[in-house]
């Protein structure tokens, strides 16, 4: 978890070294991503860096929950029974993450690094309908098939609505 003593750095600083997190996740999966080319980057010690963040998966999960912060900010996610509604979701997801300055760092999170991590949300899916779930899961198969082909987006959001349209009949 990240310290209180880099939640209390100055803002510049904060900054540089958040930059160079970004720039690390973004073009290396978090098994190549190095230390060293971080606090070269942010021009910080080592030992500062261990001081800032237990290790590698800490530093990146600390940057991604700023990146879903930030790209989830005005995006309704609650849940709802409208299939057309979970499709606006995910177009608005879908365009604020390439609009983004996060874009590459959550492509690279979906088709490589998401493994690394056990979801609090995905256990709660474990509990939820079963439409819910089917739910979840188009939608997160969606958004990675965008990242993959964004040329299909408009194709691949078609066929989404198409299947929970699908699902909600089947679960009524």
């Amino acid at each position: 978890m990240v310290s209180n003593t880099f939640e209390n750095l100055d803002n510049d600083k904060k900054a540089r070294i958040i930059d160079a997190l970004l720039n690390e996740f973004s073009n290396h999966t978090l098994n190549s991503a190095q230390v060293s080319r971080i606090v070269k980057e942010s021009d910080i010690a080592r030992g500062a860096f261990y001081k800032y963040f237990d290790d590698l998966k800490d530093a990146y999960s600390y940057l991604y929950g700023i990146a879903m912060r930030e790209i989830h900010q005005n995006i309704t996610t609650e849940r709802t029974e409208s299939p057309s509604a979970y499709v606006q979701q995910t177009r608005e997801f879908v365009e604020k993450s390439k609009d983004s300055r996060f874009y590459t760092l959550v492509k690279m999170h979906i088709l490589h690094n998401e493994s690394d991590f056990v979801s609090t949300f995905d256990d709660h899916l474990i509990t939820e309908s079963e439409y819910y779930w089917a739910t979840q899961v188009m939608i997160h198969e969606t958004i990675k098939q965008i990242m993959l082909e964004p040329n299909a987006k408009e194709i691949l959001l078609k066929k989404l609505a198409n299947v929970l349209d699908t699902l909600a009949k089947e679960e009524k």
